[in-house]
């Protein structure tokens, strides 16, 4: 009875509080109740000081690699460049001296030249019936030997030629002119040696022989005129067939010439022949 008198009490009081008010009383004791209580006065722990690890050394970034990567390159080409630059002075330091040595050369030339020519001027001269004969004679006694032995086929064409000019001498001999005679003689006695020369030589071994006395010259057909002697060297000009040309050297099978416009260079003998007389 006295359990049922308090509960009775309490509700009987409770019944004049207004239902919302109880919610909210309620409410705040379940949150309060939740919430973890510090005990008071205590000061808020605090919190732990960890160490910052020590910073690694960074790996380079790529652009950091790839410029490093250029600027060898760079050095390389650089040194490239002046190692090139170095041989290229060389190479003109070395042009230039064989430029040199070739003008000398040819102003050698050119005062042998001029000397044979006043050789030449003495020889007409002084040619005499004796002297015309005795050239002739000689060559003839040449040519024989030469014709006793077997001769190949590019020497048939020098040996044509040196007969050629033996007959010229004869002719002029014959014709009283002693000077033209001798010097027909003497250019059928140079294609003798030029015979003889080639066949005691080797291709690597042959060396230019100028003509004591000039051989002028007529091409037998259209011909290439080329700037060393030889089928691979550049060609200069192309001469017509019947050009007029004067032998001035050779080098086994090939003429060193000058051609009646000023220019020069070397023809093949077997596309010319001794000229003797007007085309």
């Amino acid at each position: 009875m006295g359990f049922f008198n308090q509960r009775n009490v309490v509700d009987a009081g409770l019944g004049h509080i207004p239902g919302r008010t109880i919610l909210l009383l309620l409410g705040l004791s379940i949150a309060g109740c939740s919430i973890p209580t510090k005990p008071s006065g205590s000061e808020p722990e605090p919190e732990p000081i960890v160490a910052a690890p020590l910073a690694e050394p960074s790996a380079k970034a790529p652009c950091e690699i790839e410029l490093e990567k250029l600027l060898a390159e760079k050095d390389a080409q650089h040194q490239e460049i002046e190692r090139l630059q170095k041989v290229l002075a060389e190479k003109d330091a070395h042009i230039r001296s064989q430029q040199v040595r070739q003008q000398d050369q040819a102003k050698t030339l050119q005062e042998t030249s001029s000397q044979a020519a006043q050789a030449q001027v003495k020889l007409r001269r002084l040619a005499t019936r004796p002297a015309a004969a005795s050239a002739i004679a000689e060559v003839e006694m040449v040519m024989g030997n030469l014709k006793s032995s077997p001769i190949a086929g590019s020497e048939q064409i020098l040996q044509m030629q040196a007969q050629r000019l033996l007959n010229a001498a004869t002719a002029s001999y014959g014709e009283e002119n002693y000077a033209a005679a001798m010097d027909h003689a003497a250019q059928a006695r140079q294609f003798i040696d030029m015979i003889t020369s080639n066949r005691m030589r080797k291709a690597s071994d042959q060396v230019t022989v100028s003509f004591q006395v000039p051989i002028p010259l007529r091409a037998t057909s259209n011909s290439n005129l080329r700037q060393k002697p030889g089928l691979s060297s550049v060609v200069v000009k192309t001469l017509k067939r019947d050009s007029l040309m004067t032998a001035e050297s050779y080098r086994g099978d090939w003429l060193h010439v000058s051609t009646a416009d000023g220019g020069a260079g070397w023809v093949l003998n077997t596309l010319v022949e001794a000229q003797v007389g007007k085309p």
